[in-house]
């Protein structure tokens, strides 16, 4: 996984690779709450994360539990 020096982990990279494995996700903020984060069909939702790498994260880790057959798993999962 590249990682970038200020943020810890490459969110552009994550986010494309889900994409590019045809993970369903979406990251959204709610103005008082922090950021939610949807992955997959049906959708799981995790809600209140402070920082969009902290959402990110999450659906990187998420992805590779509920997808491990996928191409994002094999290319991430040891990182979880």
């Amino acid at each position: 996984m590249r990682k970038t020096a200020k943020r810890g982990l490459d969110i552009e990279a994550i986010l494309t690779d889900l994409y590019d494995s045809e993970i369903n996700g979406s990251i959204s903020w709610v103005w008082e709450g922090g950021f939610a984060a949807v992955l997959g069909d049906p959708p799981r939702r995790e809600l209140a994360f402070r920082t969009i790498a902290e959402a990110v994260a999450w659906l990187r880790d998420r992805a590779c539990e509920f997808y491990p057959d996928s191409d994002f798993a094999r290319k991430y999962g040891g990182f979880v």
